[in-house]
């Protein structure tokens, strides 16, 4: 094989060699790009610093959160931990908004009641578990 021929061999390979390391470079760094994105986007909108406070009156409740984002958020809540078949929504910022904050009214002051805030569209609690609370206990 003459020397030209191999240099051509050798630019060839080069060139194949940059393509494919350009095709894999460009087809992993839009998949790293879109994980990036959801994953900020859902830690934007998980609740810290949430608090349940005696509400204006005997029988009810406040429970305030806040999101590091504007996000839509509303509680979940029942009196059976398995059934939160009641909803609370944040009558003050209706849309989405950082600070939340619900009221529940017409509870009972020695019921345990259970919760889950929902932040856009996912429920937390408490590993997985909804939290508790009782109004004579707060």
């Amino acid at each position: 094989m003459s020397n030209n021929n191999k240099k051509k061999i050798y630019i060839l390979f080069a060139i194949a060699v940059l393509l494919l390391g350009s095709g894999l470079f460009l087809l992993f760094s839009k998949d790293i790009e879109d994980l990036e994105v959801k994953g900020v986007a859902g830690k934007d909108c998980v609740p810290y610093n949430i608090f349940v406070m005696p509400g204006e009156t005997d029988y009810s409740v406040e429970i305030s959160w806040k999101t590091r984002s504007e996000c839509l958020g509303f509680i979940l809540y029942g009196k059976d931990r398995g059934n939160l078949d009641m909803v609370a929504v944040d009558l003050v910022n209706k849309s989405s908004s950082r600070d939340h904050n619900v009221t529940i009214d017409e509870l009972l002051r020695k019921e345990r009641y259970y919760f889950l805030v929902n932040s856009q569209d996912q429920a937390y609690g408490n590993n997985g578990s909804p939290l508790e609370f009782i109004i004579e206990n707060l």
